[in-house]
């Protein structure tokens, strides 16, 4: 049998090709809170490597999630913020983050009972 491919692109994998990435979400999510440095996305997303990060906020820079700019000073730092159209996806980190603490909460609901048996 042959599959034939859709008609219309998948909206889903659409997304995932621009914020699928191991790092997109966490990075987006640190971003909309406030604007960051470098340094500061390094700490909040503990096992990224320099370069991963790197190409990371890259990629989302090259997909306008996020803006890049550098300070003018002697020694000129850059910091990171989620552009009009990251701000679009808020409400996706919102979702997931809420996703996930459930999922934590169920997970450490599940351990304590196993725990007591």
């Amino acid at each position: 049998m042959q599959v034939q491919p859709p008609s219309q692109p998948c909206p889903l994998a659409a997304a995932l090709d621009v914020i699928g990435g191991k790092w997109h979400l966490i990075v987006l999510y640190a971003l909309a809170q406030q604007p960051r440095r470098f340094n500061e996305l390094q700490r909040l997303a503990p096992g990224v490597s320099h370069k991963v990060l790197t190409q990371t906020v890259r990629h989302l820079e090259a997909h306008g999630l996020v803006l890049r700019s550098v300070g003018r000073d002697a020694a000129p730092c850059v910091e990171y913020a989620l552009s009009e159209q990251g701000r679009t996806v808020r409400p996706i980190l919102a979702a997931t983050a809420e996703w996930g603490r459930s999922r934590l909460s169920a997970n450490t609901t599940d351990a304590i009972q196993t725990i007591h048996r």
